[in-house]
């Protein structure tokens, strides 16, 4: 075989793998060219494994990544007036990168006209950042973790019960035994922080229909992700936390009992980055604090260095429906 007829057959190979490569990935949002910020970015997957991340980059850089792929994408970016690129970039599980981008020009549009809580606002001072309200926020996305039961899309937002006059109200009708839901919201961005800090109050519509509560928080840095979940399970009564590289549930001595009708309870949970591993340092709850000491390897996504929060709710074995209220949701970084 001549060294022309290799570069031919190279070539069209190469223009072969592209095609396939470009058809797993279906950008629907925007529609048209032109659009006002936030941008609706919305894309299907014709994928042949199950995703597990998706990143959106605008020009080249990154601008919203699920580390826990919620598909179809259906998200709003924050994008300056102009000219940009926007590219969806979907890791399936068996390593194939998808990959598909869009041009759109954004106009100028007064700030007036974008909703407060469109984008999570990070405060920050003295070198510690924090996002206060998080069940308040959009960005929410609906993850049907176990099971096929019926979510609720994002936290409906309620007066009652509330503490502070607005909560977040999370719905969970499972189809069968054991059906969980899962809410993530990204948060923003650190190239720096290594120590955080979940604290959330939560309320549950019938304590006896619940198999359990998890709030979480992850960060990114770099290709290294680390995951912070923390489960209240009712019926064994205490407190597990997520070992992320091995895939499983650790149990820890920290009881965690089934709450009375009308009850808020309150939980804090310090956890930090260091040696390369995940530390779950402490959790406090209803005011008693427990230290965990726990630590756990991280596992290897795509590059980021984004962090945010998610909670989930458990069904039970009879598959009973509930709601969860979820207040003063905050989380800090430093």
């Amino acid at each position: 075989m001549s060294a022309v007829t290799r570069t031919i057959i190279a070539i069209v190979f190469l223009l072969a793998s592209t095609i396939v490569f470009a058809q797993n990935v279906s950008i629907v949002a925007p529609i048209d060219d032109t659009s006002t910020s936030p941008v609706h970015v919305a894309a299907n997957f014709s994928n042949t494994a199950p995703i597990d991340s998706i990143t959106v980059l605008v020009d080249g850089r990154t601008a919203l990544s699920q580390t826990e792929a919620v598909t179809p994408l259906d998200v709003y970016v924050p994008m300056a007036s102009g000219s940009h690129v926007i590219t969806v970039n979907a890791m399936q599980s068996d390593g194939l990168q998808l990959s598909a981008s869009k041009n759109v020009d954004v106009a100028s549009t007064s700030s007036s006209t974008l909703s407060a809580a469109s984008v999570p606002s990070v405060s920050s001072s003295g070198g510690v950042s924090w996002v206060s309200d998080i069940e308040e926020k959009s960005g929410w996305y609906t993850y049907p973790d176990q099971g096929n039961p019926v979510c609720s899309s994002k936290p409906a937002l309620i007066s009652t019960p509330s503490l502070d006059g607005v909560a977040g109200k999370f719905y969970l009708g499972p189809k069968g035994q054991f059906n969980n839901c899962l809410w993530p919201i990204l948060l923003g961005s650190s190239t720096t922080a290594t120590h955080f800090t979940l604290d959330a109050y939560y309320r549950l519509s019938d304590p006896s229909k619940s198999q359990g509560v998890e709030f979480s928080s992850n960060k990114h840095i770099g290709t290294k992700w680390y995951k912070f979940s923390v489960q209240c399970s009712y019926n064994k009564g205490i407190f597990s936390v997520w070992d992320t590289a091995g895939g499983k549930w650790v149990a820890t001595s920290i009881p965690c009992y089934r709450p009375s009708l009308n009850k808020w309870d309150h939980l804090t949970v310090n956890t930090e980055i260091s040696n390369g591993k995940a530390v779950f340092l402490s959790l406090t709850f209803n005011g008693k604090t427990h230290t965990i000491n726990k630590s756990f390897y991280p596992l290897k996504k795509e590059d980021s260095y984004s962090y945010g929060v998610h909670f989930q709710m458990d069904g039970n074995r009879a598959g009973n429906a509930y709601y969860t209220y979820v207040d003063n949701f905050k989380y800090t970084l430093w």
